[in-house]
């Protein structure tokens, strides 16, 4: 069974678990990035509107025809809004999740993991509808919007939360 860690991140927090996930499990890293950034306050803003729009960003190449290759993929992304990020709603539509067993790892601000639950139900159903497994959620926190928590952080986080539960 081959895996890959699908992700998306804006200000290397889910980056670093992406990375940590990959490197300890032997998974293929498979990075999404868009087609326009989305720096400074103003990227902030559109982010966030963007997010809790529901909308789809433009990526550049072709991660889904990456990560058909592999049985189990690991998605993580941030969460803007209460909702998955645009770069992460873009693979989503257009990943063939046939016969794919999905974890979903989340990061956000907000230390008490609100809405995740949404995030994740909509996730599972995408994933369902396109014949896959959904394996579960986990849930960890970031900090405050635009900043990086530490490598530390969150390579501890997982180790707790994900690690201590996942057959590897």
């Amino acid at each position: 069974m081959s895996a890959a860690v699908v992700y998306y991140s804006r200000s290397n927090n889910t980056r670093t678990g992406a990375e940590y996930i990959a490197n300890k499990m032997g998974s293929e890293l498979i990075e999404l990035n868009e087609a326009k950034g989305r720096k400074g306050l103003t990227g902030f803003i559109k982010s966030g509107y963007q997010a809790v729009s529901g909308k789809i960003s433009q990526l550049v190449g072709e991660p889904w025809e990456k990560a058909g290759k592999h049985s189990s993929l690991y998605l993580m992304t941030p969460i803007w809004g209460g909702k998955t990020t645009p770069a992460m709603n873009a693979f989503l539509s257009k990943a063939d999740f046939k016969g794919k067993d999905v974890t979903v790892i989340t990061f956000q601000a907000d230390e008490k993991g609100s809405g995740t639950d949404v995030v994740f139900n909509n996730i599972r159903q995408i994933v369902e509808k396109g014949g896959g497994t959904f394996s579960g959620g986990y849930a960890l926190h970031s900090t405050s919007p635009g900043r990086f928590a530490g490598k530390e952080y969150i390579e501890k986080q997982l180790d707790e939360k994900f690690f201590s539960l996942v057959k590897q």
